[in-house]
């Protein structure tokens, strides 16, 4: 069976319809969603609307993001004015009662077991094994980090696939956690960076990051997505494995952003989801560092919770140099 796995499509159906038709055109079978579908850009409803159509006539897997339990912590709430976190309740807002209702009852990770191979497939929105939250992080891992490696010295994606599995593999704290994961595919998304590679004996566990559909952060701006192929008699084959990117019309999308309801309520915000539909590099979490930077420089402690004061946002937006990166 031929399984297109998607995730983080953030509210981009322009990227998301694009990457669906593909799939289509390369004789995908089923559909692995692994989380964050409608939020960042201001289509979440259009994205949502397509899922639900898929799921009508195609086997389809999804799970929840970290996206849809932000929109979970919002039911009820009527006003929401602090700027950082705009973007979200917009999102949450332009989404429809039976649209919120269906993202809610998506479960946080499932497990599908291939019926040629007998493989079983694990979906999770994310993995500490590879993002080390609370440890030394591996860098290649987040975007942000990902972004700065990229300036000192560009790297193309076959060398990132090889530098970020050797830096597994330096680790035994990860790579422990990784042994004692059951055999079969595991699949996580969340960062936005697109990978796999194969570990353990005969490479019995296959690891997929499709990246992101709607808002790719890996330097490269065309829709992001991967196609897995199991069969009875070689489910292990490294050919199984297809990294695709797509082409659809960004300037469209950009058009349609400029337009809409989201960039009058969050105009910040926009342009660097802007920024980011151009170049595919992360503008966001830059941005955040830059709030984070801006708090510590008008001496708020590091530690502060979020969301920033409404002096440190307005400084930050002051002192913000969206051509820099």
């Amino acid at each position: 069976m031929k399984y297109a796995i998607i995730s983080d499509i953030h509210g981009n159906s322009h990227a998301f319809r694009a990457v669906l038709a593909d799939a289509e055109k390369n004789g995908a079978d089923a559909y692995l969603l692994l989380g964050d579908y409608a939020s960042s850009f201001p289509w979440g409803n259009d994205v949502v609307n397509a899922m639900r159509e898929l799921a009508a006539t195609k086997r389809v897997t999804a799970i929840a993001g970290n996206g849809e339990g932000y929109f979970e912590g919002l039911r009820g709430q009527t006003d929401f004015s602090h700027e950082q976190f705009k973007p979200v309740y917009w999102s949450y807002l332009a989404l429809s009662a039976e649209n919120l209702d269906y993202l809610s009852t998506l479960p946080e990770t499932a497990v599908v077991q291939d019926p040629d191979s007998n493989t079983k497939i694990h979906l999770n929105h994310d993995t500490p094994i590879f993002y080390r939250k609370n440890s030394p992080q591996i860098e290649l891992f987040h975007p942000r980090n990902f972004r700065d490696l990229m300036r000192k010295k560009k790297f193309s994606h076959e060398e990132y696939l090889t530098q970020a599995r050797d830096a597994l593999l330096s680790r035994d704290d990860a790579m422990a956690e990784i042994n004692a994961l059951p055999d079969g595919v595991h699949l996580f998304g969340h960062n936005h960076l697109q990978f796999h590679t194969r570990f353990g004996e005969n490479g019995n566990k296959l690891f997929i990051n499709p990246g992101s559909c709607g808002e790719p952060l890996d330097f490269n701006p065309t829709a992001s997505y991967t196609l897995l192929s199991l069969t009875a008699n070689d489910a292990k084959n490294e050919t199984a494995v297809e990294e695709r990117r797509v082409q659809y019309d960004r300037r469209a999308a950009a058009e349609a952003l400029a337009a809409s309801e989201f960039t009058a309520y969050a105009p910040v915000w926009s342009n660097i989801m802007k920024k980011e539909l151009e170049t595919g590099i992360d503008h966001f979490g830059i941005f955040v560092r830059h709030i984070r930077e801006t708090g510590l420089a008008m001496g708020v402690p590091e530690n502060h919770s979020r969301p920033a004061s409404p002096e440190v946002w307005n400084q930050a937006v002051k002192t913000w140099d969206t051509e820099k990166i």
